[in-house]
């Protein structure tokens, strides 16, 4: 971990809420889930607040950035579920048009941590929030309120446990109507909050499998596996090595526990997030179904990656919404044979690397 000062991006305005309005409680063991860079996190330890400070991430590039930035005492840590152990004070900041059952799942996992006397302190940048106040009442006894314009601020202590867990797992079925057997393949997937797609099928997942012509022998890389379900309908096609590749540890264990179920011993989950793979075989298929934010970056990532890894003449297939971007960026990463084609609402963007 880099010993250096907090990153020069200002703490999203959630987080800063926490920052300026948490009392000190005189915790000794802390642990910040942060949608930023654990500026909270920094502070604690700056001001000798806490002897032992945790920034929790689900995402691994997420958790790279803020290993980067953070100072010394803070341990990044990333991982499916808050790390165990007894805590003291766990704090929370929450995006305003964050995602509803990750939340609900995480503030349950920081109760359950808390020891009888710590504290759950959470926040959202919307100054007329009603929901989070109501999930935190949901949990505690008695929950504290501040508001300012800039949003609000809850907190409460820990008296008891919880007298009834929810489990925030999904599984679900889907047919595999691109299986080219004629068989009525039924997969089984498994998905959890935060995970891309949960509790259902993309559509563009689907479009994906549909055009997707698989060798019985073809090594397939998917990159941003999600729960893995394109991945698991191509394991089901080839005795090659499918590799799911995702940045988020909830979609790498789904994918995982997709593979049990369906008795796939030929799937490959990995966590990464820098692109640098190292796998063990050449790739002849690479899929991707890459998100519409982040400014095409992700979107270059995937498709970078994806080309390193592949054989020469081995092809790349992208569902996408905006096929035009990459159709560009194909030619700039020297692919050859670009067809583009309708699937449904979407555009299947196909390339071959040169030889």
């Amino acid at each position: 971990m880099l010993n250096e000062s907090p990153s020069e991006l200002p703490p999203l305005p959630a987080e800063q809420l926490l920052i300026d309005s948490l009392p000190d409680w005189g915790s000794s063991r802390g642990l910040v889930i942060s949608p930023g860079r654990a500026q909270l996190a920094d502070r604690w330890v700056a001001t000798g607040k806490m002897s032992r400070v945790a920034a929790w991430y689900v995402d691994l590039h997420a958790a790279n950035a803020a290993n980067a930035v953070c100072v010394e005492g803070v341990e990044v840590q990333c991982g499916s579920d808050l790390p165990d152990g007894e805590l003291d004070l766990v704090a929370m900041p929450v995006l305003r048009r964050g995602e509803a059952e990750l939340t609900r799942e995480l503030m349950q996992q920081s109760h359950q941590r808390l020891v009888e006397g710590g504290y759950l302190a959470v926040s959202v940048d919307n100054p007329s929030d009603q929901w989070l106040h109501g999930q935190m009442q949901a949990l505690f006894d008695k929950v504290t309120c501040h508001r300012t314009k800039q949003g609000s601020v809850y907190w409460a202590k820990k008296t008891k446990p919880l007298k009834k867990l929810k489990d925030f797992y999904c599984q679900f079925d889907f047919r595999d109507v691109a299986c080219h057997d004629n068989q009525a393949r039924i997969i089984q997937v498994v998905t959890r909050p935060s995970v891309f797609s949960h509790r259902r099928l993309d559509l563009g997942a689907r479009q994906l499998m549909l055009s997707a012509e698989i060798g019985p022998t073809d090594n397939v890389l998917e990159m941003g596996c999600g729960a893995g379900a394109v991945s698991l309908a191509a394991a089901f096609q080839t005795s090659g090595t499918v590799f799911a590749v995702d940045s988020n540890c909830r979609a790498v264990e789904c994918t995982e526990r997709g593979a049990e179920l369906n008795q796939l011993v030929n799937v490959q989950a990995i966590l990464n997030a820098d692109g640098d793979l190292q796998l063990p075989v050449p790739i002849d298929l690479a899929l991707a179904n890459p998100p519409y934010f982040g400014n095409d970056r992700i979107s270059q990532h995937f498709v970078d990656t994806a080309c390193d890894a592949l054989r020469p003449g081995g092809a790349l297939l992208v569902v996408t919404k905006q096929p035009a971007w990459y159709e560009a960026y194909f030619e700039t990463q020297l692919l050859e044979d670009i067809v583009i084609f309708e699937a449904s609402k979407y555009s299947i963007v196909c390339g071959r690397k040169s030889s």
